[in-house]
């Protein structure tokens, strides 16, 4: 059974902001991006953390957004998966920006000795 709640998760083609507040999110720096959502109202705040946190390449921009929403916002628009992304944004360390992790590279030398 479907949840009444999943529909009003923001999907594909359904961005809770126009496309240049998004852009403007994505450049700028940490201090105008935190003034920037500020000013989105509570509950378009919460979905448009929703729709960064379905794409990947987004996930960082997400977990920002969330930080700054308050968490009924978020229960409202995704009821349980609203506390797993508030608590998954407010882990300390947790996530990290991309280029700062170090990844171990496979070879496939070794594989190949068998």
């Amino acid at each position: 059974m479907v949840s009444p709640r999943s529909d009003s998760i923001p999907n594909e083609a359904n961005c809770p902001v126009h496309l240049e507040i998004l852009a403007l999110l994505l450049r700028s720096d940490d201090a105008t991006k935190q003034a920037l959502i500020r000013e989105i109202p509570g509950p378009t705040r919460a979905r448009l953390a929703f729709f960064c946190y379905n794409r990947v390449h987004l996930r960082g921009l997400a977990f920002q957004i969330a930080t700054l929403c308050d968490l009924s916002d978020l229960r409202v628009i995704a009821g349980a998966k609203g506390d797993l992304l508030y608590t998954q944004a407010t882990e300390q360390g947790l996530f990290e920006d991309g280029a700062s992790r170090r990844h171990k590279g496979v070879t496939l030398a070794r594989t190949a000795r068998g």
